[in-house]
Parts: C-alpha cells; structure tokens; sequence
C-alpha cells in the first residue's frame, strides 16, 4: 500500500466518509481527464465515528450497492483516511539518500509519532528544498497511521469485492484535486478546507508542496445535533433543516440562528488554524481559501467563514479541468455535488 502514489495504472477514487460513501471514476483521454462514472450513497448515522469504522456491515453494503447502481466495473480504488489515527508531519534530518532515509526512517520517525512505533505503518516523501541543497539538512513529510485503521480499511473494501491499492491521506487527495483543476494558480499560497460530517480537513498548500495539514474534530454533524437540541427534531428532520428545510417546530428565524451560531464555530476553528499557520510562517501571505465538503450547502457558511477568516473564500469545483459528456451527465447536478466529491476526484488522479 502506498501513501504517495507512483505513476501506473489508474484506480476508481473511493472517499469513505463519514456520512456517505462517493466514487468517481476518470478516464485519461490523452487530452485531459473525462469522467466515466460517479456517485455516492448515504451511510446511516454513527456507522463511522471519528474515523473509526463502528458498523463494517452497512459500510460494505453501502459500498457494494455502489458498485450494482452504477455498474462498477474497476476493481482496483484508492481511499484515504484522516482523523486522530493519523499524523502528518514536516520534518528536519540530516541530508541523506531515499534509500538510506527508507533504513532509518522508524528510528527518525519513533521521535515523531505518538503511537508506538510498531503500531503503524509509516511513509515519507523527501521535499523539494533547492535553496537547502547545499546545506547538511533536507526537509521530509513524515506520514504515519495506525495499522488497525488501515487494517479495517482493506477489509471492508475487499469484503465488498474491489481490490484497494493505494491508501492516501484526505488532505492530500483534497491537494491532487486542486492542482490539476487550478493550474494557473500554482505560485498561489492556498488554504484548502474539506468540511465533511465528523472532521475537517485543512491543507495549505504553495508551489505544489503542502506546508502545513491539520484535521479538525467538528463538522457538519455538530449542525444537526445543535438543530436536535434546540427544536427536538430527530436526526433525519435536523439534516433537511440544516440543507434549507422547513419545519412546523421552528420558525426560519429560529433556524437560521442556529445554523449561523454553528458556522461561527466552524469558521473560528479555520480562523485559529490559520493563526497557527501564520504565526509560524510570518513570511507567508495566504491568498484565499478553498471550501469543499458537504457542509457548503449550509446557508449563509461561506459568508461566515469569509468575515472571520478576513481572506476570499470561494467554493472548489472539483471538475473546473475535467471535461464531462453533458448527454451522460447533467452538468447542473455536478455543480451541485461537486463540494463533496473533492476528495474522491484526488483519489481518482492517483495511479498505481
């Protein structure tokens, strides 16, 4: 399993969240990339908590009920993952080779990594450093998740009949996605955010290198619990008033208040990480930000998030740079599920 990928055949993009389970499949037309299928299907509350997988049972059927709607003929997927389980790191070492790195990377990493050291598996990529070339220090990504997650992981996928052979991180797949659909944009110093239902996923990225990543525990399930509470909806009722519902228990008023309580928390969590950021790259200007993820069609957020953040905020289009046949697929319905597919179209980029 690689945590970066390599040049090769190419894989179905399958993004396991939280609340839903999307694919998307491309095809390399020699031009640019097409899409040749996609889709997601919903997965019943508290089946995925915090990353970890709670209900394996409704997360391989869900998985294999896919595969019969949309006729999914690839076997082979990558996934990612994200969340406590994980950790990413940028890290300094003493110059070294990738092949010497590769034998001293546990020693290194044991430093790093919170989680005993047998516990997980472990990958890095070696950053592009010119101005430190001729220095005696090299900067290196250090990626590492625990072996259970991924573990659980492989099952499922493999339970329901595809074959998973790369395992990436959602931030980076979240950076794939960006790069190829904002070419011109590359000298840009970028924050991307992915809010999906549990956890929120910040990169930010310059020049094709992630220079900070960070997964934050809130997302838009604190919308429907919040909603739950204050209306005494259940969970079905609070995820239709947080989309822009109606509802006889409570007056638009009272929902938009709490919807706008909810996205000033999430947009003072984006705003404190990147504080972090720029109080540790003061040199750094960020030019604007990215939101994708369900959570966009939470009214009024990208508002919120705009005035606390002070930085333009725009929503990502995941297939800006990927042509679609309009007589297969409505161009109306991509515009509007492209937010929540950003992470499966990274996925579907890699090639094994």
């Amino acid at each position: 399993m690689e945590l970066f990928g390599r040049k090769g055949k190419r894989v179905l993009g399958l993004d396991i969240g939280t609340s839903a389970i999307k694919f998307v499949d491309l095809k390399d037309t020699g031009r640019g990339y097409q899409v040749d299928n996609l889709g997601f299907t919903s997965l019943p509350p508290e089946t995925i908590v915090d990353g970890s997988l709670m209900d394996t049972t409704s997360v391989v059927e869900a998985i294999r009920e896919l595969i019969s709607n949309y006729k999914i003929k690839k076997k082979e997927v990558a996934i990612s993952v994200s969340g406590h389980s994980v950790i990413v790191k940028k890290i300094t070492l003493p110059k070294m080779t990738e092949s010497e790195l590769e034998e001293n990377i546990f020693v290194e990493a044991e430093r790093y990594i919170p989680f005993d050291i047998n516990d997980v598996n472990i990958d890095f990529q070696i950053l592009s450093t010119p101005e430190k070339e001729t220095g005696e220090h090299m900067e290196v990504l250090l990626v590492a998740a625990k072996k259970d997650l991924i573990e659980d992981y492989i099952a499922i996928v493999r339970e329901a009949g595809l074959s998973p052979m790369i395992i990436d991180i959602d931030s980076f797949a979240l950076e794939n996605m960006y790069e190829l659909n904002y070419p011109l944009e590359i000298g840009d110093l970028v924050a991307l955010c992915d809010i999906g239902a549990s956890i929120m996923n910040l990169n930010i990225v310059k020049g094709g290198r992630s220079l900070f990543t960070r997964d934050i525990s809130i997302g838009g399930n604190l919308y429907t619990e919040e909603i739950q509470k204050e209306l005494s909806v259940n969970f079905e009722e609070a995820e239709d008033l947080k989309l822009g519902g109606v509802s006889e228990k409570g007056s638009p008023h009272t929902i938009d208040r709490v919807l706008d309580k909810t996205s000033s928390t999430v947009a003072l969590e984006i705003a404190k990480s990147l504080d972090f950021f720029t109080a540790t790259f003061p040199e750094e200007r960020i030019a604007r930000l990215y939101l994708s993820g369900g959570c966009v069609k939470v009214p009024r957020l990208k508002q919120i998030v705009e005035e606390r953040v002070n930085l333009p905020v725009e929503i990502i289009n995941p297939f800006t740079n990927i042509s679609v046949n309009p007589r297969v697929f409505d161009p109306e319905y991509l515009n509007d599920i492209g937010p929540i597919m950003a992470v499966s179209v990274g996925l579907a980029l890699r090639r094994v």
